[in-house]
């Protein structure tokens, strides 16, 4: 017992704490372009096969939503990279070279970002991946189910618009 208070003792005791490490670079980058952030996110129903996408793109000044639907898609996997496809697409129409893409899709961020290919969505990866050459800066970032409620809204009613027919 004594042995052990003679060790507290010894310690040295220091009442100021070292400032925590800044985790945050709070200065803009100055080499990266301005870009439009567009968060995606998919609908899909098992037992009809059907799936309907929703993208929202934000800039500065406005926010758009969009949204399509498709039949025939096996997977929720296959939804969100087909709602990833449709939303390149669609900002390459509209004259959109610099993008940020949001997905909740965890798996399909890791696979675009690794370069790697599930044979399930082969093709719909292919076609992502060759469209990037058409963009001046693309990246694609993993958002929280939480904080992409907007766009699963946006996906999620065009589904109920679909099964009412």
């Amino acid at each position: 017992m004594t042995d052990a208070r003679e060790w507290t003792l010894a310690q040295n005791h220091s009442n100021t704490a070292s400032p925590p490490a800044r985790m945050i670079n709070l200065e803009p980058n100055p080499n990266r372009p301005n870009y439009l952030a567009i968060y995606t996110d998919a609908a899909w129903n098992p037992s009809t096969g059907c799936a309907a996408f929703g993208w929202i793109i934000d800039d500065p000044i406005t926010s758009s939503q969009h949204s399509a639907t498709e039949t025939f898609v096996s997977s929720p996997l296959m939804a969100e990279a087909l709602v990833l496809r449709q939303a390149i697409i669609f900002a390459l129409n509209h004259g959109i070279g610099s993008a940020v893409i949001h997905s909740d899709s965890q798996s399909l961020i890791k696979m675009i970002r690794s370069n790697s290919f599930v044979l399930e969505i082969y093709g719909i990866l292919h076609d992502i991946f060759s469209l990037f050459n058409a963009f001046s800066f693309i990246e694609f970032m993993f958002i929280l189910r939480g904080a992409n409620n907007r766009t699963d809204s946006v996906a999620k009613q065009a589904l109920y618009a679909l099964n009412q027919f």
